[in-house]
């Protein structure tokens, strides 16, 4: 249930950065990721090499390569989104939150990592 980048008009790096960590948090496929982030395939493998470096990203081989974010990337993209959300209020995503808190969860992270999300939705 991963949603796409959403790239319009310029993104900065981080911008471009958090898209492939938001469409990876569930695990993907190179090619997938440069279909849903509109990226060619230079400028991707730049990207994947950054985040696998800052160890935001990892990778998955089994029969096939997947792309996943890792669990320093998933708070990465909590603390992101908080922030979207404290400065523009509406453009939060919900949905992505709690996508975030429950992989966080699952991956039992300790509970000082994670940010209170505050559910005003309802």
């Amino acid at each position: 249930m991963t949603q796409g980048c959403n790239r319009t008009g310029e993104s900065n790096e981080l911008d471009v950065a958090v898209s492939i960590l938001r469409v990876a948090a569930e695990g993907i496929k190179k090619t997938e990721i440069m279909y849903r982030c509109n990226l060619d395939h230079m400028i991707l493998n730049n990207y994947l090499c950054a985040l696998m470096e800052l160890k935001l990203l990892k990778v998955e081989k089994t029969s096939e390569t997947f792309y996943q974010t890792t669990e320093k990337g998933l708070q990465l993209l909590h603390i992101y989104h908080k922030l979207k959300w404290l400065l523009w209020g509406k453009t939060f995503d919900f949905l992505l939150v709690r996508l975030l808190n429950r992989l966080l969860l699952n991956k039992r992270l300790p509970h000082e990592h994670l940010m209170p999300v505050e559910d005003t939705h309802e």
